[in-house]
């Protein structure tokens, strides 16, 4: 493993990054990295919406946006100076993410986690959680503004842990208990 990372990949979902979650990514890619390959993998679930099949000439239509959603994104990258490759790809999408990582040899993997929740992740799956438990690359998983928002406003209303570690360290004692 190389740190620090000069080959990213970012499989991007093509969901509209607002401007903060953008600037996020681009301050995540600032420093060392000098590579990135931006890619959409058509999941199966997006060819076959609900078990019938789409006809090629709107898959090609389909495909056309996604390569020019994943081209605009990548522009906004390449003028901040990083070389930056693009894909479009078929098949599983958590499978595909670490088999184009590999393929490209990239350093790390930098996924968007989208925070659908609990009934998002019964139905359509976890993307994220697939490849952060698969991948042997390093993953490093970013919340978009609005995930990260609603979190911290659930978490600040728990109060802070308590830490135990002075109080097990009382006189008398002859180390920590642990």
């Amino acid at each position: 493993m190389q740190i620090p990372f000069k080959t990213l990949v970012f499989p991007y979902d093509l969901t509209p990054l607002s401007p903060e979650t953008a600037k996020t990514v681009k301050a995540v890619l600032q420093g060392e990295v000098t590579h990135v390959h931006v890619f959409h993998v058509m999941s199966l679930n997006e060819e076959i919406p609900m078990g019938y099949p789409i006809p090629p000439e709107y898959m090609d239509e389909i495909d056309r946006i996604a390569v020019r959603e994943v081209k605009k994104f990548s522009d906004t990258l390449r003028k901040d100076g990083l070389e930056v490759s693009n894909g479009l790809y078929r098949g599983r999408a958590d499978r595909t993410i670490i088999e184009v990582a590999l393929s490209v040899k990239a350093d790390a993997i930098l996924l968007l986690s989208q925070g659908k929740g609990l009934m998002g992740r019964i139905l359509l799956g976890s993307t994220s959680t697939s490849v952060l438990h698969h991948s042997p690359l390093p993953v490093i998983l970013l919340k978009p503004d609005h995930v990260a928002n609603r979190l911290l406003s659930e978490f600040s209303h728990q109060p802070s842990p308590k830490n135990l570690y002075e109080s097990v360290l009382k006189p008398g004692k002859t180390g920590p208990v642990f």
